[in-house]
């Protein structure tokens, strides 16, 4: 961290005023892991946070609030069942910097003192702890978005939370089951499957979808099953065209789809998604975001909006020191006491899909649901 002059300046420093944090997370930002849900959604700002405003802009919403009004920030979801009458979300994370750390960032920079390491090594331990803060309320956002968009159920596990609520979502939209699952490659038709599913919403809803949608896992066993097997891909390999006789390439498939079955191509999402230890700061587990054994066929790439709010300290900010700074929606306050600094984020958001009528799922790993997939 330099000022103008290029002179390292303390982190105690920095975080005693607001202008020097916040253009230490200016500085830092550009660093961080990028949400994914922006690539399918639209942003809105909404005013106001209770759901009728948001049912008044985007239709039928089929969900409840998540906010627990009696609990304190950061929260993520409800324990008790809510009607539509609720409030948009919040999402957070905390992250306290205690003994330990501050023991850390005094080693750190009494090497920079004697020129052992360079500004920067300060600015990489901060980052992971900035990082959490800033990515780690919008994370949420993206298992929600791509969980509705590949399961049409959105999930967040108590154990999961900071705030230690459990929280399950419908969004109603259209599942179908398979007869054969897809992992039994000898006896699926995944590629019949498909077929089926496009005429299924095309015949019910009146949708003509031109995208499917699924992670690599789901389609390595469409690839790997005997009747997809019986395509042929062909190489070209130093002037000359090499056969492969056995699990063919997605552009083969694809282009069989197109030719053959006057389908949509199959688009892969392979996004992964970490989730943070109660501490906020490890991250104990990374899944995929878009789930296993599953396909969406939708219609283009805008799946859905994401609308947002003001914090509540946006709205109304408390008068005792606290430091503010905001980046993609998400206000993060640093707060110090006792000689210890929290900080915390908050985010009010939630992304929605918005192409219920014009969706369905194709459930590639079960038999036994309500619908299954009717033949064409």
């Amino acid at each position: 961290m330099y000022n103008s002059e290029f002179t390292y300046i303390p982190f105690d420093t920095v975080i005693q005023s607001p202008e020097m944090w916040q253009d230490m997370v200016r500085e830092l930002a550009p660093s961080f892991k990028a949400p994914r849900f922006p690539l399918y959604t639209q942003e809105q700002y909404s005013e106001n946070r209770h759901w009728q405003a948001v049912m008044a802009v985007n239709g039928r919403v089929p969900m409840a609030s998540m906010i627990n009004p009696y609990d304190g920030k950061p929260s993520i979801g409800s324990a008790k069942p809510i009607d539509l009458d609720g409030e948009m979300p919040t999402f957070g994370n905390k992250v306290p910097f205690t003994s330990k750390e501050f023991n850390r960032i005094d080693e750190i920079e009494r090497a920079i003192e004697r020129k052992i390491n360079g500004p920067q090594a300060m600015l990489d331990y901060i980052r992971s702890y900035m990082e959490r803060l800033y990515v780690g309320p919008l994370i949420a956002i993206d298992k929600i978005f791509f969980e509705a968009w590949s399961d049409g159920v959105s999930t967040i596990l108590a154990e999961d939370n900071l705030a230690k609520l459990s929280m399950s979502l419908d969004w109603g939209l259209p599942k179908y089951d398979t007869s054969v699952v897809w992992s039994d490659t000898a006896n699926a038709h995944g590629l019949d499957d498909l077929y089926n599913l496009y005429w299924a919403l095309r015949n019910t809803k009146g949708s003509i979808v031109d995208s499917f949608t699924m992670n690599r896992k789901t389609l390595n066993q469409l690839l790997r099953q005997a009747s997809t097997q019986k395509m042929t891909t062909y190489f070209n390999a130093s002037n000359k065209m090499v056969k492969w006789e056995s699990m063919p390439s997605l552009e083969t498939v694809n282009l069989i789809l197109e030719s053959n079955f006057g389908l949509p191509k199959i688009q892969v999402e392979d996004y992964m998604i970490d989730i943070y230890d109660t501490d906020g700061i490890s991250v104990k587990k990374t899944i995929n975001a878009f789930k296993d054994g599953r396909v969406s066929a939708h219609l283009g790439n805008n799946i859905g909006t994401y609308l947002w709010a003001p914090a509540d300290e946006q709205r109304r900010p408390d008068n005792d020191g606290t430091i503010y700074q905001t980046i993609n929606n998400v206000l993060v306050s640093t707060r110090q006491s006792r000689g210890k600094v929290t900080y915390e984020s908050e985010l009010s958001a939630i992304a929605i899909p918005t192409l219920n009528d014009q969706m369905g799922i194709l459930v590639t790993d079960a038999t036994s649901g309500d619908t299954t997939l009717p033949t064409y």
